[in-house]
């Protein structure tokens, strides 16, 4: 293992774990303005990630100069951004494909756009996944059609790669359920719907969760909408 990642971990086996298993809460920010929408499209997520696997750690050899671990530091930090990416278009899907699957007793007051539709016509426009963070809401209306839009924000996190938090209870003869020293992996999403006539953000659900599931992306889309059903907008009366 090299140093620094050797260091990194034994430092994260320290930390205390902060979350409790599942923690949400929303907000309806403009009632009237999510009751004239009649058309819904899901953007893909911005997502950023913190993450170690057992592929991550491996021996640098006998170089251990700054400049090879600024290199190798540096090759997972971009590994870690194209995964996060591949991760966004994932959650997207996921997050529909949850809704439909979940639609309230009297069904839905809104239609969601195919999330292949929304991306065909976003690489039409070419606005690519890093640009889409900087368009405005006119100009997506323009681009997609619709009357709004659903966002994700989503940080994931995983102090230690899979299993290894199981060892190490073990080895610090520690219960295998209940409150642990050990870090649990974590993430943390803010769904957004904004009005794209005005561009104002018109209802927000912060979710957070823990474990290994929280990092799926089909399990945590699966979360997000079972936590958010009772408050989520756009329900048939």
């Amino acid at each position: 293992m090299h140093p620094f990642l050797r260091s990194w971990l034994l430092a994260a086996l320290l930390l205390p774990a902060a979350c409790a298993p599942q923690q949400y809460a929303g907000r309806t920010l403009n009632a009237p303005a999510l009751s004239a929408h009649r058309t819904v499209a899901v953007l893909p997520f911005e997502v950023s990630q913190d993450r170690v696997r057992l592929r991550d750690i491996r021996y640098g050899g006998a170089d251990t100069t700054a400049a090879t671990q600024r290199r190798i530091v540096g090759e997972w930090t971009d590994a870690q951004k194209r995964e996060g990416k591949v991760v966004a278009y994932q959650l997207q899907q996921q997050l529909l494909t949850q809704l439909q699957a979940r639609p309230p007793a009297a069904g839905y007051s809104v239609k969601f756009q195919p999330v292949a539709e929304t991306n065909r016509r976003l690489q039409y426009a070419g606005i690519s996944y890093e640009q889409l963070p900087g368009q405005s809401m006119s100009e997506l209306q323009r681009i997609l059609g619709v009357d709004a839009l659903l966002s994700g924000q989503t940080d994931l996190y995983q102090p230690l790669p899979a299993g290894l938090g199981l060892a190490a209870k073990v080895l610090l003869n520690e219960p295998l359920v209940g409150p642990s020293v050990i870090p649990s992996s974590q993430s943390t999403t803010n769904l957004t719907l904004h009005d794209c006539r005005t561009g104002e953000l018109v209802w927000r659900f912060d979710f957070a969760g823990t474990g290994q599931g929280a990092l799926r992306p089909d399990r945590l889309a699966e979360r997000l909408v079972k936590a958010a059903a009772p408050v989520f907008p756009y329900r048939n009366k």
